[in-house]
């Protein structure tokens, strides 16, 4: 549980540091420090299972934990809290979404609308762990594409860190709001009450960076 508890706390730091990058116009390295603060997210999920296993009896050892965690793209993928589906209306994403937002529910075009882009959302959750995995790499280092032409991380966009951002943050935060504190009228206390109590119990436990979100960028 400790361990979990400093995952989010890093999570939370380099989103932080990552907002900090962003506004100064570090883009790309707002982007690794992102999907970093990602794998943190993933640990905290990881370590939570194992702190629930050890707490049903089971013998869960350092070794168990390191190799766990060790994989990027695991981290990646149990750091994945939600999905975002961004889409030019001209799209054809961009039209499902249209039909499923002005048609009724029980209607023909709306249910084939719905599974279409149930199946989408499907195929995105389980590509979107390496892509992002990809992208930390490709905004961290310079490589060659092909004979004349280079990855450059310094190209990295405004959007793109922006976008990168703002979907981790709303992930952290809603650990931050539901799976950390433990005020009165805490969310956690309903949800998960054997881990609102661990964590009560825990006096010196560190407190957490409340979520930041990135500012849209300047058009």
């Amino acid at each position: 549980m400790r361990g979990a508890a400093y995952a989010l706390e890093q999570c939370g730091i380099l989103l932080r540091d990552a907002n900090v990058l962003y506004r100064h116009g570090s883009y790309a390295s707002a982007v690794v420090l992102t999907a970093f603060a990602r794998e943190e997210l993933g640990r905290y999920i990881i370590l939570l299972e194992l702190w629930r296993r050890a707490s049903a009896g089971e013998a869960v050892e350092v070794k168990q934990i390191q190799e766990t965690c060790d994989d990027h793209v695991a981290k990646q993928r149990a750091g994945m809290l939600s999905t975002t589906m961004r889409a030019d209306t001209a799209s054809r994403l961009g039209e499902l979404l249209q039909v499923r937002m002005k048609n009724h529910p029980q209607s023909e075009a709306w249910k084939k609308a719905d599974a279409e882009l149930k199946r989408i959302d499907e195929m995105k959750k389980k590509r979107t762990p390496g892509d992002r995995h990809e992208k930390r790499v490709a905004a961290l280092y310079v490589e060659p594409l092909s004979e004349t032409n280079w990855n450059r991380p310094a190209v990295t966009t405004a959007t793109t860190a922006h976008d990168s951002m703002q979907e981790a943050v709303n992930d952290y935060a809603g650990r931050y709001q539901q799976g950390y504190i433990t005020s009165a009228d805490s969310m956690l206390k309903h949800v998960d009450l054997e881990l609102y109590n661990a964590l009560e119990q825990w006096t010196d436990r560190p407190a957490l960076q409340p979520p930041e979100w990135p500012n849209y960028p300047s058009s």
